[in-house]
């Protein structure tokens, strides 16, 4: 029977330089763009398993307040041996 690894981390949005979502690597590499960062893992075999909100902020506007994610937890499988 195959087990799994898992892989977590945060993916933010980056509103001064890329304006979208975004994800800064150990190396110090960004991977711009959900489908960037989606492909990328893809092709090292990992998949999808949930995509979170992880952090909001909560902007006014007329007499209303309104919260958008600012950052998502994504948790990633693959399979080992």
């Amino acid at each position: 029977m195959a087990g799994w690894e898992y892989l977590t981390f945060s993916i933010g949005y980056d509103k001064k330089k890329h304006k979208t979502w975004a994800l800064e690597q150990r190396d110090g590499e960004t991977i711009v763009g959900l489908d960037a960062i989606l492909q990328a893992y893809g092709s090292e075999g990992w998949e999808l398993v949930s995509l979170e909100a992880d952090r909001f902020e909560v902007f006014p506007g007329f007499g209303k307040y309104y919260m958008e994610p600012a950052a998502y937890r994504a948790t990633f499988k693959r399979a080992v041996g």
